[in-house]
């Protein structure tokens, strides 16, 4: 302990740093290390553990597709299903090759080694058998490669599966393995970093209080020194036997001390010579080293500055008349600041009157006529002086302010403001101008008023008048859309008839060769219907046939759903591709019943067709001299139409061309009305601007905006359009209608 006081604070500090950091290197170090081994572990993980389960898991996945293509290779009906199911598994196996060059680099000696081989075998035997397979369906042998596919072959595949995953579970018991040791070690690192940290953190603290105690003691005695010194206490401090920074302190306070007391000592000499009267004494400001010595020197020098105190106060005084109250004056101690209080009374008192004025006349000149003098600061001739202003400012500001006043009305369109107050001179003569003015301003306002108001009352009759004439005109083109509409409808049910007639004629001299060449083509149907009878017997042939082959799809599907159970989770999807195929063959199965019952009611119903043809050669015969006593009277219905058509077509003329000057009229009355309703509107306008204004009592008018009756009368023209498109669109190519 002894030692650990002797040395320098600073080599104490160093001592404490150098120990935490060789404690932190340490722990750092055993936490890289043990950090590293953890890094090796994840890289044998992620480099040989995890890439292995990968390519085993899509080694099964690859198998289990190969598997599938080659029930579905087998089950293609079509040329182009077979080539291309062959190129799929021509693929498939490639990537069976190269998912096994991916997987056997990462195979362990040992057990793995083993179990890589053994899945080696079965797949090369699987492969084996699967060429086998292919040799088979290229001959022509579908059923024995058919058996062989559902036996042998699917024995290869499913141990070839079984060796996969027995590999799997090994490289997955073994990640697991890796796992679980590598969470060991993490634990047992943490616990030594925790127990290292907390011994050095325990070191750390006794050493720490230890060097904090021997610097602590010396410092509080070096402390209580000062404030003894600070205090005017000077006694002697006790001698210290540390040798560090805070013994040299306290060895450098007593020094300080002596010189001290020493100061003080001389300093009571001199005030003792100076109460005696002897004013020349001094204090000996060579004796004292530094700052002391230089301290004697300048109270040698206050004794020397008493004498001319009164000459600077003076001087001060002097230049106060001058007009600078800044001269400066230094501040003397003890009893002479009087001399000072004085002065500055004298300053305050002459720096206020002036700034009081200025601060008038600044107000003044930046129009802030309300602000005035505090003359109560001040007395006798000073007050007098901020008063007389006061007076003056006032006497300016009344007619300003009741300028302002009339503006300010004015402003808030009252014209009945007026100057009020009795003035003098230049301001009676503002008064008068103001007066007048607002006079002036009131006469005009007012007939602005009148005129505004008769207008907008003539405006509001003639949009008034306007409307009214847009109703009525409004009310007549409809009526005329209407007739027209009902001309068109008239004129082209005429056309139509008068068309229907010609070609009724037609046919009717057309049904006559018909009804004769009818016979003939009964005797023909004869012969149709028997050759239909005889095609129906081969179609029920057919469809049993198709029948056949859906009870066999439904078998294969069946098969399928049964592998794709075997195969579980991987072959949940084949097995719901198998299930809709087996739904579509039974419905194919029950299509084909169906057809085959339909195909045997035809052929009945045939037979029935066949009897009711020969009847109806015997009815063609009546029918032909129905057909020309038909003929004529078309005929003549034909004419008749063509001259009913001519005549109303020209009627329809003439209401198109009422209806165009109808809706041109409606136009000229709808531009009238919106013309009436701006013109009404910019009435209400000034109206509004001027009721603004307000003189002797007159009120603000009231104005109705005349927005809605703009929009009142737009959208009946909108109304109007939209039936004028609908009657043009009625017209079609044939209409004169134009849109305005």
């Amino acid at each position: 302990m002894k030692t650990l006081n002797n040395l320098p604070i600073a080599r104490k500090l160093q001592l404490l740093l150098v120990l935490s950091c060789l404690i932190s290197i340490g722990l750092g170090g055993f936490a890289l290390y043990r950090g590293q081994a953890q890094n090796r572990n994840l890289q044998e993980v992620q480099s040989d553990w995890m890439p292995s389960v990968q390519a085993l898991l899509g080694l099964k996945a690859s198998l289990f597709e190969f598997r599938m293509q080659e029930i579905q290779y087998v089950r293609a009906a079509t040329e182009s299903e077979i080539k291309d199911y062959e190129k799929r598994m021509s693929k498939s196996g490639a990537e069976l090759e190269e998912t096994l060059k991916t997987y056997l680099p990462l195979v362990t000696a040992g057990e793995e080694q083993k179990l890589a081989q053994q899945m080696q075998d079965a797949l090369r035997a699987y492969l084996d058998g699967h060429r086998h397979f292919m040799d088979l369906m290229q001959q022509g042998q579908r059923e024995e490669a058919e058996e062989f596919l559902d036996g042998d072959l699917r024995t290869m595949r499913r141990d070839t599966g079984n060796a996969i995953m027995a590999d799997v579970e090994f490289n997955k018991k073994n990640l697991e393995a890796m796992v679980v040791n590598s969470n060991t070690a993490y634990h047992r690192t943490v616990l030594l970093i925790v127990l290292g940290l907390g011994a050095t953190t325990l070191l750390i603290l006794v050493l720490g209080s230890m060097i904090a105690r021997s610097i602590r003691e010396p410092l509080g005695r070096a402390v209580a020194v000062a404030d003894a010194i600070a205090a005017g206490r000077l006694e002697m401090p006790p001698e210290s036997q540390a040798q560090d920074e805070t013994g040299q302190l306290l060895g450098a306070m007593r020094r300080m001390v002596k010189v001290l007391q020493d100061f003080s000592a001389a300093q009571r000499q001199m005030a003792q010579a100076h109460d005696r009267g002897e004013l020349d004494h001094r204090l000996d400001a060579e004796a004292y080293p530094g700052a002391y010595g230089q301290i004697a020197a300048e109270l040698n020098e206050l004794v020397a500055g008493h004498i001319a105190v009164k000459r600077k106060a003076m001087a001060c005084i002097a230049e106060f008349g001058k007009g600078n109250f800044d001269a400066p004056l230094e501040r003397f101690p003890g009893q002479k600041a009087f001399i000072n209080e004085t002065v500055e009374r004298v300053r305050s008192n002459l720096r206020g009157v002036n700034e009081q004025i200025m601060a008038l006349v600044e107000a003044a000149s930046h129009g802030e006529l309300s602000q005035r003098g505090d003359a109560h600061r001040f007395e006798y001739g000073f007050r007098d002086m901020v008063q007389g202003v006061n007076r003056t400012l006032d006497a300016i500001v009344a007619p300003v302010a009741e300028v302002s006043q009339v503006l300010a009305a004015l402003a808030q369109g009252d014209l009945a403001r007026r100057m009020e107050g009795e003035f003098k001179g230049a301001f009676a003569q503002l008064q008068a101008d103001t007066n007048a003015t607002c006079q002036q301003l009131a006469e005009i306002v007012a007939r602005i008023q009148q005129a505004s108001e008769a207008i907008n009352t003539a405006a509001k009759e003639i949009a008034s008048g306007n409307q009214d004439l847009s109703g009525r005109t409004e009310q007549q083109a409809a009526n005329l859309e209407e007739t027209a509409s009902s001309m068109e409808e008239l004129t082209s049910t005429v056309k139509q008839n008068a068309e229907n007639a010609r070609q009724a004629n037609q046919l009717a001299a057309g049904a006559s060769d018909v009804a004769r060449k009818g016979g003939e083509v009964v005797s023909e149907v004869v012969c149709t219907m028997n050759g239909i009878q005889a095609s129906s017997r081969k179609i029920a042939d057919i469809i049993g046939v198709i029948d056949d082959i859906a009870f066999q799809t439904n078998i294969l599907a069946l098969n399928a759903a049964v592998e794709a159970a075997r195969a579980g989770e991987q072959g949940r999807g084949f097995a719901v591709v198998a299930s809709e195929v087996r739904s579509l063959a039974q419905r194919s199965a029950t299509a084909a019943k169906e057809i085959k019952t339909l195909i045997h009611d035809s052929v009945e119903k045939v037979n029935g067709g066949s009897r009711q043809v020969e009847e109806a050669g015997r009815t063609m015969e009546e029918i032909v001299n129905s057909v020309k006593r038909v003929t004529d009277i078309m005929a003549e219905i034909s004419a008749a139409s063509q001259e009913q058509s001519q005549g109303i077509e020209q009627v329809n003329q003439t209401v198109t061309q009422m209806d165009e000057v109808t809706q041109q009229n409606a136009a000229l009355v709808e531009e009238a009305t919106a013309s009436a309703r701006s013109l009404e509107q910019q009435a209400g306008g000034l109206v509004e601007a001027v009721s603004h204004f307000r003189s002797h009592g007159r009120t603000r008018p009231e104005t109705q905006p005349a927005d809605r009756a703009v929009a009142a009368v737009a959208a009946p023209a909108a109304g109007r359009r939209q039936a004028a498109a609908t009657v043009h669109a009625g017209q079609g190519q044939d209409g004169l209608w134009d849109e305005f």
